[in-house]
């Protein structure tokens, strides 16, 4: 049998091939796509040996391409449920994602750049204390020994640092 023989057999079994695709996979649409594909792969064919069953050969090639489609909706499914299942969690019977959303992520960094801007108004001994105790995690006595104070300067410095910020803060927030 020839590829332009071969490609006749489609042309006359075309619908019957639709309706196997779209049984096995219960969407048109994609068995439509599917059996279009089967031509593109017939008609760039170079079949050399007899085609003995030419309607059975398109059929086993179009019940292939379906179960490969199934086969790989089924992996992207199971990906999805694990993306799913990661990046959320479940609360009351529902899920909730894990991750912030761009509006949220917007104002945490306009918050963030806000602390920041109000930590650079303090006073330079204030806020060095400060630094170093609430965003280096050094202790009070470790404070002092750095920059060489004693720890009642370095917990007054603390306090005044955290009064200021609390009002620049509260001036800020709209």
């Amino acid at each position: 049998m020839s590829n332009e023989a071969l490609q006749t057999t489609y042309m006359e079994q075309r619908a019957n091939l639709c309706r196997f695709v779209a049984a096995r996979l219960r969407d048109e649409a994609i068995a439509e796509d599917l059996v279009q594909e089967l031509w593109v792969k017939v008609s760039k064919a170079k079949i050399t040996e007899t085609l003995d069953n030419p309607v059975s050969y398109l059929f086993t090639m179009a019940g292939r391409m379906a179960l490969d489609h199934i086969r790989q909706r089924q992996r992207r499914v199971r990906r999805d449920e694990k993306w799913t299942d990661e990046s959320t969690e479940k609360t009351g019977g529902f899920a909730t994602s894990n991750e912030e959303d761009g509006e949220t992520r917007l104002l945490r960094g306009e918050r963030i750049a806000r602390v920041r801007a109000a930590i650079d108004t303090l006073p330079p001994k204030a806020r060095k204390a400060f630094e170093l105790h609430r965003m280096q995690g050094l202790s009070h006595k470790q404070v002092a020994a750095e920059l060489g104070i004693s720890v009642s300067t370095v917990e007054k410095h603390i306090i005044r640092a955290m009064r200021e910020l609390t009002q620049i803060l509260r001036g800020a927030d709209p």
